[in-house]
């Protein structure tokens, strides 16, 4: 390992390290001789201003992701957590914009938060949101709905909107969802009060979330034969297996699927290229 590089190992170890360096404590190994010695005295200020900076981005990108847990903590709840996410989950890759995806998790498991057990819940669907807002755009070709008129349906399958997910929760996310997600605040305040006091009962809830174009990405509570289709679709089964696994009414659903964007068109199931 070059000098460099072992410099720059020991400042991210520094980095995600859990807590905070006194003053009196000596620069971590490997630090002294680093490209911008002089940003690290001996006080170890130097060290705490870059673990400042690395929490103050923690916040901004997991409140931008997380605007819903946000509301419903608050702000200063939310850069602590953000804070503790960062050191016990710390970035793997250098776009920040793929972090954040262990919150969930991290809220179930969390004491703390042990008297709102559904938002995880709502932490999932809003990490759902987040990777369907930063999908690629894909253009809908409904003329290959024909398709379905005369080819082999064993042979076929749905191509689905981009970032499309199917969540199955244990608690019923998506009213607390939309009324924080309204388009100006008034409405939200009114949407939340409309909510009343039992939030987010324990009832099983399937989810779909994708890309809506440039708007914000969709969400709806879907039922349970079309949350089992969409999986089935979502793991590569072609279109008769996979209407065969629900008691789904494909010829009421399908117009509704593509009108709300679910269904961008009808393609060749993975093995069965001459279906195109």
């Amino acid at each position: 390992m070059s000098t460099l590089e072992a410099q720059q190992n020991a400042l991210l170890q520094a980095l995600f390290a859990p807590g905070t360096q006194r003053p009196h404590e000596p620069v971590p190994p490997g630090l002294q001789t680093f490209i911008a010695e002089n940003a690290y005295p001996t006080s170890g200020r130097g060290l705490n201003c870059y673990k400042s900076n690395a929490h103050a981005l923690a916040e901004r990108v997991l409140c931008a992701a997380y605007p819903v847990v946000t509301a419903i903590l608050s702000a200063d709840s939310m850069a602590q957590l953000a804070r503790a996410l960062w050191h016990t989950h710390p970035p793997l890759r250098g776009d920040m914009a793929h972090w954040g995806a262990d919150l969930p998790a991290f809220v179930a498991n969390s004491p703390q938060l042990a008297d709102l057990p559904w938002l995880a819940d709502v932490a999932r669907v809003e990490w759902a949101l987040h990777l369907a807002d930063a999908a690629e755009d894909v253009s809908a070709d409904l003329s290959t709905l024909a398709r379905l008129a005369d080819r082999d349906p064993a042979q076929l399958t749905l191509s689905l909107a981009p970032g499309l997910q199917v969540l199955h929760l244990a608690h019923a996310v998506v009213p607390v969802l939309n009324a924080h997600r309204q388009p100006d605040d008034a409405a939200c305040e009114k949407a939340i009060a409309a909510l009343g006091h039992d939030w987010c009962p324990p009832v099983t809830e399937h989810v779909l979330v994708w890309r809506v174009g440039h708007r914000p990405a969709g969400l709806t509570a879907i039922s349970p034969d079309e949350a089992g289709f969409l999986t089935a679709l979502l793991a590569a089964q072609p279109l008769l297996p996979a209407l065969e696994s629900c008691e789904l009414d494909f010829s009421a659903w399908l117009p509704v699927a593509v009108q709300q964007g679910w269904v961008l068109g009808v393609v060749p199931s993975e093995g069965h290229p001459s279906a195109s």
